[in-house]
């Protein structure tokens, strides 16, 4: 209850003091240090996703600890622009540097080392060296990991409920966090199918370097126009274009990590997650002396950091009493959600979803 009360506080202060610390613009270059860097990399930040949410959540927290802030953003989407990020910003002032998602993973493994002064959060991914593989959480690190397989389980399940039975599944790239969202989405997909004694289809496809915005939007209007009902959208560079084309085509799409109904119209539901509150709990750590270096933090429905905003999702078939039933099943671990590390998704095992995987 108590982290249900934080995650509505923090909301809230969201919305009330967006506008501190200029959310929507770097910090004034005239001040001489900022102690809480958020990096990013060469994307939009203020797009409605994963960065938006976590610099309105560092600006609030910012304005209302004294605490000066600014955002920084990678030139170019490679390993160096990264860490010439990360070292700008340190040499800033930067006592606190949070990097938004894997594509800092190696990165932080190595200038966790570097900089054992300065302390790093990196969200949704661990510190990886990209050579051997190995993981390794410094002192002075701590990991934020959402459990994305929950979040996709959740919509998988609330899809089939609400009576759709030919669905889709596109990711961002063939990263963990994206088959995970993928992984559970089938999972939730095919648990309710068996609920209810049907089979429902799966067209699942993992973008590579060759899926551009056309490429993307081309494959879902064919989704759609062959009978695809509703597209799962994991990931801001694909969201856009499968908005576009479910717009024109009729179809139904459903965002990722954060509230995404505010997109289009055509956006029936989102898996999201709690990063403002997972964000304000660790500064606020931070901020005591106590920021959890070395560690991994788990954040799942259990910890009230994965839900579905059902004022905002266009259910009809799948109520409050529903999600209530299927959340106390994940609070309790009655429900065993897979992650990518089984396997391929043919490992899952499922019997009442027909997956068809596309290149």
């Amino acid at each position: 209850m108590r982290k249900i009360l934080a995650l509505i506080a923090v909301v809230t202060m969201i919305f009330i003091l967006g506008a501190c610390g200029s959310p929507t613009e770097e910090q004034p270059e005239e001040q001489i240090s900022y102690e809480i860097a958020l990096v990013t990399d060469a994307g939009l930040i203020m797009d409605g996703g994963y960065s938006e949410v976590a610099w309105n959540a560092i600006s609030t927290f910012g304005a209302e600890n004294g605490l000066s802030h600014k955002y920084y953003k990678a030139a170019t989407a490679t390993e160096e622009a990264y860490k010439a990020t990360i070292d700008d910003a340190i040499a800033k002032g930067a006592k606190i540097v949070i990097a938004d998602g894997y594509t800092f993973e190696d990165v932080i493994y190595d200038v966790q080392s570097e900089y054992k002064d300065v302390k790093f959060l990196i969200i949704d991914a661990e510190p990886i060296d990209e050579k051997t593989g190995e993981t390794k959480i410094g002192e002075n690190t701590c990991a934020a990991m959402f459990s994305s397989e929950e979040a996709g389980y959740l919509v998988g399940f609330a899809a089939v409920e609400n009576g759709y039975t030919q669905l889709g599944f596109i990711g961002e790239a063939d990263q963990p966090i994206y088959k995970d969202y993928g992984y559970g989405f089938v999972q939730g997909a095919n648990a309710a199918a068996a609920n209810n004694g049907i089979t429902v289809n799966v067209r699942y496809h993992s973008c590579n370097e060759s899926d551009d915005r056309a490429a993307v939007t081309e494959k879902a209007e064919g989704w759609y126009e062959d009978g695809v009902e509703v597209i799962f959208a994991c990931g801001n560079n694909v969201e856009k274009p499968i908005i576009s084309a479910a717009e024109l085509k009729d179809g139904k799409v459903i965002g990722s990590e954060t509230d995404k109904s505010g997109m289009s119209d055509t956006v029936m539901t989102s898996a999201i997650k709690a990063i403002p509150a997972v964000l304000d709990e660790i500064l606020h750590e931070y901020a005591r002396d106590k920021f959890p270096g070395g560690e991994v933090k788990e954040y799942d429905f259990s910890t009230g950091s994965i839900l579905l905003d059902m004022s905002t999702s266009q259910f009809v078939g799948f109520n409050e009493g529903d999600y209530k039933a299927i959340g106390k099943s994940l609070k309790n671990k009655n429900i065993e959600v897979l992650d990518n590390s089984v396997g391929e998704i043919s490992d899952l095992g499922l019997y009442n979803v027909a997956i068809s995987e596309e290149k």
